[in-house]
């Protein structure tokens, strides 16, 4: 499977792409050669990173929730909840 396989795969594979494009454009809140302070004194370029950070992991959350949704992976849940690990016979 690649990433042009269906439209869920193709959407994802360009959001992806387009987080990774926007951290290598030389914005200053991720790449500064100056010291540009911030709240507390803290460099501009740290809460840049640390935005950025949450975001991607936010969005690795959703498009993991996104995922566990469609079918193709459910492909080996049991059947029969009394098959399930852990249950008396």
């Amino acid at each position: 499977m690649h990433a042009f396989t269906n439209a869920f795969e193709r959407r994802w594979f360009w959001i992806f792409m387009a987080i990774w494009a926007f951290i290598c454009l030389p914005l200053p809140i991720f790449y500064d050669t100056e010291y540009n302070p911030s709240f507390f004194g803290v460099p501009l370029f740290i809460y840049g990173w640390l935005v950025y950070g949450l975001f991607t992991i936010i969005m690795i959350g959703v498009w993991a929730a996104s995922c566990l949704k469609r079918p193709e992976y459910h492909e080996f849940d049991e059947d029969d909840p009394e098959s399930t690990e852990g249950s008396s016979k």
